[in-house]
């Protein structure tokens, strides 16, 4: 889309020649005599650029800029003045104009100014888009940070009650101990399959994740995810129920599968009604194998059903948090995941309510 130039002179001669002129080096141009009609332009559409004369019939150049800026217009200001004297070029750069030039002007000289601080805002528009970026990046890091501190204390809380329990050695039996252990354990590895995801989503972003393809046990893929719930699903109340449909192996990563399935039962214990089953379903799809993860929560909006996969979203539609289901990065790293798998990972509705989150390898 072409620069809208605003030209505002009380001589038709200049409206007409400048407009002309900038009309046929490619921009949109539009010309007018007055302050008021210079200002009723502005706010109808504020201009890439203007070019003001210093003295209208109905006020000054002055006022229009003094105007734009007050208004939060940053379009580069060029003055067109016959006077000479150094104290009005100051007033008007003190007022927030870019450039002047001095009647008669050639038109080749116009064009090169108009081409220069179009440049130039351009330039610093895209620096300042830049800035704004790093600065988001920057936020969201720290926002990273804090969740994961955050969610890095519960596991940590877990180990360090099991360790002190374990020196009161004698005050529990054996069987505890063996509890304890558990617990620990796999509050030890929530916390690595949590640093791996967060590694794996910047390795991702700079590069590509590279799969390590061989033949995957589903029996054994299927008894581990069950053993790293079992503790969680107990306290939570809410059972997990895995199928794996008679299906016996896959080739496929086997870290990645694991870990996309961990952070999927993960976000389904956090959104499903306490008293209700979390159920992984492992079947032959029309297209290849499929995990299904099925929740009885309060589901995905449409609009949300894409959007939930991006970086750092842990909100849904309605005010329905992701924060007790995970820290907005885990769903991040399915979908990287899966895309390294050259795998399909979508969301649905669940008849009766809740989601289906399923993967087709």
């Amino acid at each position: 889309m072409p620069a809208r130039i605003l030209i505002v002179d009380d001589d038709d001669l200049i409206q007409t020649l400048a407009k002309s002129a900038l009309e046929g080096a490619g921009f949109e141009a539009e010309a007018c005599g007055t302050v008021k009609e210079a200002l009723e332009l502005i706010r109808k559409a504020p201009p890439s650029l203007l070019i003001l004369d210093i003295k209208l019939p109905d006020g000054s150049g002055k006022d229009v800029c003094r105007e734009l800026r007050k208004s939060g217009g940053d379009a580069p200001v060029i003055f067109l003045t016959a006077f000479r004297d150094l104290h009005t070029r100051l007033e008007c750069f003190n007022l927030g104009a870019q450039d002047y030039l001095q009647k008669p002007f050639s038109i080749e000289e116009l064009l090169a100014r108009v081409n220069v601080h179009l440049g130039i805002k351009k330039s610093h528009d895209e620096l300042m888009r830049k800035n704004y970026e790093l600065e988001l990046k920057g936020r969201l890091r720290q926002d990273l940070t804090d969740m994961l501190v955050h969610d890095l204390r519960a596991p940590l809380t877990s180990i360090h009650g099991t360790l002190e329990l374990i020196k009161m050695r004698g005050l529990i039996t054996e069987a505890d101990y063996a509890r304890l252990l558990d617990c620990a354990g796999t509050a030890a590895e929530f916390m690595i399959l949590m640093l791996n995801d967060l590694l794996d989503i910047s390795q991702a972003e700079q590069a590509q994740l590279e799969p390590q393809l061989e033949e995957v046990d589903l029996h054994q893929l299927c008894a581990k995810l069950q053993e790293l719930f079992a503790t969680k699903c107990k306290r939570l109340e809410k059972p997990l129920e895995v199928r794996s449909g008679g299906v016996l192996s896959v080739r496929s990563d086997p870290s990645l599968l694991f870990r996309i399935l961990v952070n999927l039962v993960s976000n389904a214990l956090g959104m499903t009604r306490q008293g209700t089953s979390v159920e992984v379903e492992c079947v032959q799809g029309p297209n290849g194998l499929r995990f299904v993860v099925l929740d009885r929560g309060p589901g995905v909006a449409d609009p949300e059903k894409a959007r939930i996969f991006q970086k750092f979203v842990t909100k849904r539609e309605g005010g329905n948090a992701f924060e007790k289901a995970g820290r907005g990065i885990g769903l991040t790293f399915c979908r990287l995941a899966a895309e390294a798998l050259k795998a399909r990972l979508w969301v649905e509705d669940r008849e009766g309510g809740g989601s289906r989150f399923v993967l087709e390898l």
